[in-house]
C-alpha cells in the first residue's frame, strides 16, 4: 500500500509547499490530517498528481490547527465527505466539520476504516493543560503492520502499545510520523528513542514536531532503519 507525505514542515521535492503541519495519503482514498493551509495541502495534491476527487475518507488524529487547517479548503472540493473522529475531540471540531459538508464519524479503538486500515481510537491525552486525546492510523498488510501518528500527544510509546494491544500477532514493520519530542534534550530523545527498541520496528520515519533531537537520537540508537521524511516522500507498506 502507498503511503504519501502530502504535506509537512519540509519539502523533499522542488515546488512542493511546506509549512507547520502535516498530512499523509494512504492508498488513493484515505487521507489522514490536513496540514496547517488547505491551499499549500491542495497545491501538493496536484504536483504529486494525487486526485482529490479519489479520496473517500479523511481521519483527523486530533483536534489542532496544523492537523485540520485544510479542512474547510478539502471539504469544499468534497462536499458530502466522511471525516472520521474521536468522540471526545471537541464540539467545535463536529461543528467545523457539519458547517462545511463532511459527515462525522465517531472512530472507536479498532474500528475498520476500510480495507487494511483501522484507527487506534482517541487516546487520552493533554498538551499545555488541555485535553488533547488523539487517534492513530493502524495499516495492516501481508508485508507488515504501520503505524501513522499525528502528533504523538499520548506519547509514542502508548500510541504504539496501543496498536500492538489490539493486533498483537503483528510485528511491527512501520512507524511514521509526529513524535513531539522537539523540545527534549538530547539524553531525554536518546531515552526515548532506546524506550522503542523493545517493538522491533523495522522502519521509523520522524516527521513534522518530532525535531532534530529526535533525528538525531533515532539514527543513533535505530541506525539503518530511519528514513528521512517530509512533503513528496513516499514508501509501500
Amino acid at each position: 500500500m502507498n503511503i504519501c507525505v502530502l504535506y509537512d514542515n519540509t519539502a523533499l521535492k522542488p515546488g512542493l509547499a511546506s509549512g507547520w503541519g502535516f498530512s499523509v495519503l494512504v492508498g488513493q482514498g484515505t487521507l489522514f490530517d490536513t496540514g496547517e493551509n488547505g491551499e499549500s495541502l491542495l497545491h501538493n495534491m496536484q504536483q504529486l498528481d494525487r486526485d482529490i476527487n479519489n479520496i473517500e475518507r479523511l481521519v483527523i488524529s486530533h483536534n489542532h490547527w496544523d492537523h485540520i487547517g485544510g479542512l474547510e479548503e478539502l471539504l469544499a472540493q468534497r462536499y458530502g465527505l466522511e471525516v472520521y473522529i474521536g468522540e471526545t475531540m471537541g464540539k467545535d471540531l463536529e461543528n467545523t466539520i457539519i458547517t462545511h459538508g463532511g459527515k462525522v464519524v465517531y472512530t472507536k479503538p479498532g474500528m475498520k476504516i476500510t480495507d487494511n486500515i483501522y484507527t487506534t481510537g482517541a487516546i487520552p491525552a493533554s498538551y499545555k493543560e488541555q485535553p488533547m486525546p488523539e487517534q492513530a492510523l493502524i495499516i495492516r498488510t501481508p508485508q507488515g503492520t504501520g503505524i501513522i501518528t499525528g502528533c504523538s500527544h499520548p506519547q509514542v510509546p502508548l500510541i504504539v502499545e496501543s496498536a500492538k494491544a489490539l493486533f498483537p500477532e503483528d510485528n511491527i514493520s512501520l512507524l511514521l510520523g509526529g513524535f513531539h519530542w522537539r523540545d527534549f534534550s538530547a539524553i531525554e530523545a536518546e531515552k526515548a528513542a532506546e524506550d522503542l527498541q523493545r517493538f522491533s520496528i523495522a522502519t521509523i520515519v520522524p516527521t513534522h514536531c518530532s525535531g532534530q533531537p529526535a533525528v538525531d537520537a533515532l539514527n543513533k540508537v535505530h541506525r539503518g532503519s530511519v528514513m528521512t521524511a517530509g512533503a513528496g516522500f513516499e514508501l509501500t507498506l
